[in-house]
């Protein structure tokens, strides 16, 4: 396995509310974006970062979406009542997608509008999806991705962690074989290049260190208005 992790701050933002974390000794990986326009972004996405490294406590693939699930709701919880005691950190909030590598399965916990993909030969594999308003009208048949009103309600969040004092989370499991790519990333890369794209451009390579710096400079080409981060593995 080789993998890769990048952060950047892009074009536009002024500071950087982006965290992610590799722990190759659990193969854990997370992505968290803290949420644009509210106080303590940054502060949020770190602390789900640091929570669920430390919280996470599992022997075995049973114990593992029952244990990872429990380490994101924890993270849920510092976060808010971290803002339920600071007041100038009263409305921050992170997305967080954190997947775990074990006995060749990949688990993935999810929340908000950061994404998991898998790319397997010509095929394109997205478990997640993202929880904001445009999605969710999507789905009821009221818009579609065509609407300019998409792109509008997109960057409204219907779930994040930190908002409440509890929060629903999205369990996956998918198995793996050998040549897949992972790529977990934040709204920053998935906005601005398309999945097949991304696909188009892994298939002649090897390393996710070159991949992953050709992904963030596509992004920049194209605007970068948000912040970047991605984790990029190879099997």
């Amino acid at each position: 396995m080789k993998v890769v992790g990048i952060t950047d701050i892009g074009l536009v933002r002024k500071r950087n509310e982006d965290s992610y974390l590799i722990d190759t000794d659990r193969n854990l990986f997370l992505v968290c974006d803290g949420m644009g326009g509210h106080h303590g972004g940054d502060i949020a996405s770190r602390l789900a970062t640091e929570t669920i490294n430390k919280e996470l406590v599992f022997h075995d693939i049973q114990d593992l979406p029952a244990a990872l699930g429990k380490a994101v709701q924890t993270a849920n919880r510092i976060i808010w009542e971290t803002g339920q005691t600071d007041a100038q950190l009263n409305e921050m909030g992170t997305t967080v997608t954190a997947a775990v590598m074990l006995d060749e399965q990949l688990l993935i916990a999810h929340v908000g509008d950061s994404s998991l993909f898998i790319f397997r030969a010509d095929e394109i594999i997205k478990p997640t999806c993202e929880h904001t308003l445009a999605e969710h009208m999507r789905k009821d048949g009221m818009i579609d991705k065509d609407d300019e009103r998409y792109k509008s309600f997109n960057h409204v969040l219907t779930r994040a962690l930190g908002v409440d004092k509890s929060v629903e989370i999205d369990i996956h499991q998918i198995k793996l074989i050998p040549d897949d790519w992972i790529l977990l990333c934040t709204d920053g890369l998935s906005n601005l290049v398309k999945p097949q794209e991304i696909r188009d451009l892994l298939k002649d390579k090897n390393e996710p260190q070159e991949a992953s710096q050709q992904l963030l400079k596509l992004a920049l080409a194209r605007g970068g208005y948000d912040n970047i981060t991605m984790i990029l593995i190879h099997l």
